[in-house]
């Protein structure tokens, strides 16, 4: 985390901290605005002062590349996390107070001035409170960079939907991580946007535990309205492509979606295993991720991979080639050729890398042949969530109907599916 006071080797046309104050441009909406500053004045009296606001993200190609430093094509999306707040008063010192409407209970307390030896063990929570620890592990990540954090409340509201696969862990992270740089311009007012997304990555990493890599920070801290970012994980060099013609239908299974049970980090663990047999295979002490194999490589070491190994490389390095068709097909507006490689990801995914389960597929796999429709895929993590789909403007409304329709008649679950447009990246906003 060496040298996150500026965005490093990362390059990107939107580097800034953004802070909004009426001024045109980005702002949360309203019914959020209000459900956060009311239930602030409920749970502390008073009022709040700022909020940061992040958006969820859609992952539109690239599963499973971001910690083998590959590429991906994501954005955000117009689902935000609020998180309202202000300082508290001085002789309150470094006391903390957090709550949320998703999450009814008083307020849940911790202190931020704890050394960082001592601050997982003293401030994370567990159980029905450990919602918080996504708010608490960016404090604990500044509190390693020798940031002083004050005290302060805050009160969080959303609609992201949790469990999706659209990363609200990520969003309540960027949330809170724009929140403090507002309230404490002292200690963070030197920190760009790429500096605040790797705070948030390494609070899931280190305090939630959960090994991701920076897809759901850097989407949701990064993103701009009308575009697709396109970034290289292993330089976070980031562009923007153009998406015009079609729009994102997600599509909530409502399979179970718990990546902190394992599952994740079997997978991630097979993708570095496949990483170190290919440098004993070939010799070549370089590769240091999945990201360095290409299918030449593959096809001449492949024997000397474990069955499951050979699979999970296969994935990544044809996902990864995905990535570029897509950035291609994006910049000429042809959408269709953005679907097909959305389809075929899925495909991977399911048959490859091991993350669909029976729910997914069959949301899949229903979409296919309803008018507008140009593809779809698993998004995310995987094991349950959602399924992202491209169809034409024309079609959505109809589209979102006939899918609905389709999946509870054949999974008897009753899904949720959202129609959903590519957003800014998080902002701190007055009130």
């Amino acid at each position: 985390m060496g040298g996150v006071l500026s965005s490093g080797s990362g390059t990107c046309e939107r580097g800034l901290c953004l802070f909004r104050k009426g001024l045109s441009g980005p702002s949360a909406p309203q019914e959020l605005r209000e459900t956060a500053t009311l239930g602030f004045h409920t749970a502390y009296g008073g009022a709040a002062a700022l909020m940061g606001v992040a958006p969820g993200r859609a992952e539109v190609l690239g599963n499973h590349t971001d910690y083998n430093e590959g590429f991906i094509l994501a954005a955000a999306i117009d689902r935000y996390v609020v998180v309202a707040g202000r300082r508290a008063p001085d002789e309150r010192g470094s006391r903390c107070r957090v709550a949320s409407d998703s999450f009814p209970g008083a307020p849940i307390e911790f202190d931020a001035a704890l050394q960082p030896e001592a601050f997982a063990t003293k401030n994370k929570q567990s159980g029905n409170k450990a919602w918080a620890n996504y708010v608490i592990g960016v404090v604990s990540e500044l509190r390693k960079l020798g940031i002083k954090i004050g005290g302060f409340d805050a009160f969080l509201s959303s609609n992201v939907p949790p469990g999706a696969g659209v990363s609200s862990s990520a969003a309540v992270e960027m949330a809170t991580a724009l929140l403090l740089k507002g309230l404490f311009p002292e200690a963070l007012g030197q920190y760009d946007q790429l500096a605040l997304v790797k705070v948030a990555k390494a609070a899931e990493n280190n305090f939630v535990g959960m090994g991701c890599g920076i897809l759901d920070q850097f989407s949701s801290g990064m993103g701009q309205a009308g575009s697709l970012i396109y970034l290289d994980c292993r330089t976070l060099d980031c562009s923007y492509v153009p998406m015009a013609g079609a729009q994102f239908v997600l599509a909530n299974t409502h399979a179970p979606h718990a990546l902190v049970d394992g599952k994740y980090d079997e997978l991630r663990k097979d993708c570095f295993a496949a990483k170190d047999a290919f440098v004993k295979a070939s010799g070549d002490k370089s590769i240091t991720h999945l990201r360095d194999v290409n299918a030449e490589m593959l096809a001449t070491h492949g024997s000397k991979l474990s069955h499951g190994q050979r699979k999970r490389a296969s994935h990544i390095i044809t996902e990864n080639d995905r990535v570029f068709q897509g950035v291609e097909a994006c910049k000429a507006g042809d959408m269709e050729t953005l679907g097909k490689c959305m389809s075929e990801s899925h495909v991977s995914s399911r048959d490859f890398f091991g993350n669909s389960c029976r729910e997914l597929d069959i949301m899949q796999k229903l979409a296919h042949g309803i008018e507008g429709h140009l593809g779809s895929r698993l998004m995310g993590g995987g094991f349950g969530g959602s399924t992202i789909n491209l169809v034409k403007d024309e079609h959505v409304e109809a589209f979102v109907a006939e899918l609905s329709k389709r999946y509870e008649a054949e999974a008897k679950i009753k899904p949720t599916v959202l129609i959903c447009s590519t957003g800014d990246g998080a902002f701190c906003e007055a009130l």
